[in-house]
This record gives structure tokens, C-alpha cells and sequence, in this order.
């Protein structure tokens, strides 16, 4: 319950950040000994740790481990009977209350348990994420993920109850059902996808006049893909779907599916799980910390010392982001940044490192008005990280062109992207609505075989 109109949990928002982290480091050391007992894993992992190494703050975590995603995988695959989530189960199956999965949008879903202290847990940081991003009692939200079981099905539609919210679950239903019922049902709060807001914002006004109901849409937030540090996005969606509030939000469904948001400043993702997560910035190329200091880069790290089921100590999220402040006018004293990619999906151009976001904000800063802010990248293979050929992309444009209007429009793309990034794109320019849309996750990358596939909305 907020215990302001302002924060969820002010005297843990507005704690100096030093001193949280002094504290963290204190629940990480008392979690420990007994979660090396319960997870096989971590009793694996921890082994050649000595047990009187002292942790009196984050930095000393450097004396331990990361975990990989491929070694929780790995756990799951050896499930048996009585541990069917594997050897990182550190909780009795009976004890266990919901599994819930990973997106599986970049391999294999993984499966985590959760005990009720689990689900609590998860459901007020949860909360807690939404109210930073300015939901609040007497909302009546549309949730759009339309499976339940994913880290952003349930957990978040417990977050939306928590706040004192109406939950309005749409996801599943087509498109045009989904904005008309939004009117009906007179939603003033909504969360999407990046590109599926996009979307809703192109037909949101014509579907509210076949309704004849005003709109009381005042907040959307965005979650799932990055995007929203474009101002030509944000413009974009502000005005199609005639909002005063729109605020980007991210989760990670191995620690907690909702722990970031922008508070009313827009300026950057607030970290709002501090009460049962603690986090690192990393090095990505050595491991080594570094500061949370405002315009610094490096992937984030996890550790949940809160969790009974499926922990994760020094979880590397393989998320790359940018750190815009440290320090903001609404009080919050949690690092702020943006996400600026992921390691997974990482391409190399001939030597060149690029992230597929870094593309996708070029063109749509530099080709504004003249093509979607949403594109999408080809590999032959779901395998492939390294281009010597130029790298396919597919632009939508925002208007109908000609063929030799659409193949200058290419050209200028190819020819802006390798000036600016040192990396060559081969692109074409597809008619206004060419492009998939999804109420969940849309992958900037796609695999060659799935491109004649048609384009999938709810």
C-alpha cells in the first residue's frame, strides 16, 4: 500500500543510495548460508568460495560468481520428480504456489517457481514499479499480454490489483476489439509494447469515433522494448492517443518481471525493487563493477536475496544500459537509465559491434516523418552474430511511395547508417503497415526462414 500520494515506499525511495546499498549487502549476507543449503546450484557454484569471506558491501559481491543464464538453464534441464523446475528448486514442490516463464524471446523459455512469499514479494515490487510510473487508485488499466503464464501475464495483473487499479484483461483479444472495448470500459491507463502502442496510436482515433466515446486515456506504459528515449516515439504516441503521461518501464522475468519505470520527470527508468534485489553495473568485457555515475555504460546485474524458490545471486541480465542520473527532482534516490540493448542480440559487422537498437534509433532520429519509427533486421540463421554481407533491414515507411521513391528512400538509410555506426545495411522500404505488431515483445531480428511469415497482431 503507498504509503504517499507520491512514492509506494518513501522511506526506501528516498534512503541514500549508499546507505541502501549497505543494507542490501547485510540481507545478502544472512541469505546466503541457507540458500547454498536448498539450491544445488549455488552449492555447485559457491564451492570453492570461502565462507568467511566478509560482505559489508555490493563491491565485496566481486568475491562470488556470476550466474548464466546457461547454467540456470542447465538446471532446469536436469529436472526430476520430486525438483521439477531442477537443481536450482530450493523449495519443496508442495510449497510452490505459481511457476511462471520467460518470454523465450531469445531461446528456450526458462520456468521459475514462486512460494506465496515469492508472490508477494513480486506483487509489491511490481506495484511498486506502476505507482512509480504513475498509476494510481481508481485507474482502470487495459492489460494487453494475453498469456497468463508469462513473467508478464499474471505477476504484472497482480501488481495493477495491488495499487488499488481496475484490471481491464484485453490481451488476447483482436486489435479493434481491444480499442473499442478501452473506450467502453472508459480505461484511463494502459500497458503495451513499444511498437504495439505505436500501433494503437495510428488507429485510435478513428476507432473512438465509430464508438462516439471520448477517450479517457491519460497514461500508457511501455515496456518489453526499448524505444522510448526517441522524441519522434514519444511525439508520436502522445499525440495519436491524446495522453498527458507516458512512461517506459522494464522487468526481468528470472528476478522480478517489473523493476524499472520513469517517474513524472520522463527522464530516465527508476530502480523500484531495491526492497528485495539488489543491483550491479558491470564491465560486459571484464566483469569488473563500475559506478552507477550519470552517463556511464554496462550491463546490469542481478541479485534477488529475497527469494525462496528460484534464487538468483549475481544474475548477469545480459542488459546493457546508460545511466542518465543519479540524482532526480522527484526525490527517487535509485540510479535512473535507460536500456540501451542486449547482449544477445549483439551484431558484428565485419569486426564492428552494433546493437540493433543503435540502428533503429538512427533512422528513426534521422529519417522522421518519412519512415516508422519500427524496423526490422534479418539474420539467414538464428545462430548468426557476424556479417561480412551488408545486413538486411526492412523500414516501413509512413506513406505510400512509388518504387523508384522507395528505393531513394533505401538508399539514404544505407548510406546515413554506415556514415554514422561504420556499418553497411542493405534496406528496403515496405509499404505503411508491412511490419508486425505485438501486444507482448516484437525482436528488432528476425530469422530469414520466418520472413514470408504473416505479420501477427492479438
Amino acid at each position: 500500500m503507498a504509503s504517499s500520494t507520491i512514492y509506494w515506499n518513501e522511506a526506501l525511495e528516498t534512503q541514500p543510495w549508499d546507505a541502501l546499498e549497505r543494507w542490501q549487502a547485510g540481507q545478502i549476507a544472512a541469505a546466503l548460508p541457507g540458500l547454498r543449503q536448498r539450491s544445488a546450484l549455488y552449492a555447485d557454484l559457491h564451492a570453492g568460495v570461502p565462507t568467511d569471506v566478509p560482505l559489508r558491501s555490493l563491491a565485496d559481491l566481486q568475491a562470488l560468481p556470476f550466474t548464466l543464464k546457461s547454467q540456470i538453464r542447465q538446471a532446469q534441464d536436469a529436472a526430476n520428480d520430486a525438483q521439477p523446475l531442477g537443481y536450482n528448486q530450493a523449495a519443496d514442490t508442495a510449497d510452490i504456489v505459481q511457476c511462471i516463464s520467460s518470454s523465450g524471446t531469445t531461446g528456450q523459455p526458462l520456468y521459475y517457481g514462486l512460494t506465496q512469499a515469492d508472490v508477494e514479494r513480486f506483487t509489491d515490487a511490481i506495484a511498486h514499479t506502476w505507482f512509480t510510473a504513475g498509476l494510481r487508485p481508481g485507474d482502470v488499466v487495459a492489460h494487453l499480454v494475453g498469456l497468463p503464464m508469462v513473467a508478464g501475464g499474471l505477476p504484472y495483473a497482480d501488481g495493477f490489483r495491488r495499487v488499488g487499479a481496475t484490471l481491464c484483461w484485453l490481451g488476447g483479444f483482436p486489435t479493434e476489439r481491444i480499442l473499442r472495448e478501452m473506450r467502453r470500459l472508459r480505461v484511463s491507463a494502459l500497458l503495451a509494447t513499444t511498437s504495439f502502442g505505436l500501433y494503437l496510436a495510428n488507429q485510435w482515433d478513428e476507432v473512438g469515433r465509430q464508438t462516439g466515446i471520448p477517450s479517457a486515456l491519460r497514461l500508457v506504459m511501455c515496456g518489453g522494448e526499448p524505444g522510448l528515449n526517441q522524441p519522434e516515439i514519444r511525439s508520436r504516441m502522445r499525440q495519436g492517443l491524446g495522453i498527458s503521461q507516458l512512461r517506459e518501464t522494464m522487468g526481468l522475468g528470472d528476478v522480478i518481471s517489473g523493476m524499472w519505470s520513469e517517474c513524472e520527470a520522463e527522464d530516465g527508468m527508476h530502480f523500484n525493487a531495491q526492497r528485495y534485489v539488489a543491483i550491479e553495473l558491470i564491465d560486459p568485457a571484464t566483469g569488473e563493477q563500475k559506478p552507477w555515475r550519470e552517463g556511464d555504460t554496462g550491463e546490469i546485474v542481478y541479485t534477488a536475496f529475497a527469494r525462496d524458490a528460484t534464487p538468483v545471486v549475481r544474475y548477469r541480465s545480459r542488459d546493457h544500459a546508460l545511466v542518465v542520473g543519479t540524482r532526480c527532482s522527484c526525490g527517487r534516490t535509485s540510479p535512473r537509465i535507460r536500456c540501451i540493448g542486449r547482449t544477445d542480440d549483439m551484431l558484428i559487422y565485419k569486426g564492428m559491434n552494433v546493437f540493433p537498437t543503435a540502428i533503429r534509433d538512427l533512422v528513426a532520429r534521422r529519417f522522421a516523418g518519412r519512415v516508422e519509427p519500427m524496423l526490422r533486421l534479418w539474420k539467414e540463421r538464428a545462430d548468426q552474430v557476424r556479417f561480412d554481407d551488408p545486413i538486411a533491414l526492412d523500414v516501413e515507411t509512413c506513406s505510400a511511395h512509388d518504387e523508384a521513391q522507395a528505393q531513394q528512400l533505401a538508399r539514404a538509410i544505407e548510406d546515413e547508417v554506415r556514415a554514422q555506426l561504420q556499418v553497411r545495411v542493405s534496406v528496403q522500404a515496405l509499404p505503411p503497415g508491412s511490419l508486425p505488431k505485438s501486444a507482448y515483445k516484437t525482436s528488432l531480428l528476425a530469422v530469414r526462414e520466418t520472413r514470408d511469415a504473416s505479420p501477427s497482431t492479438p
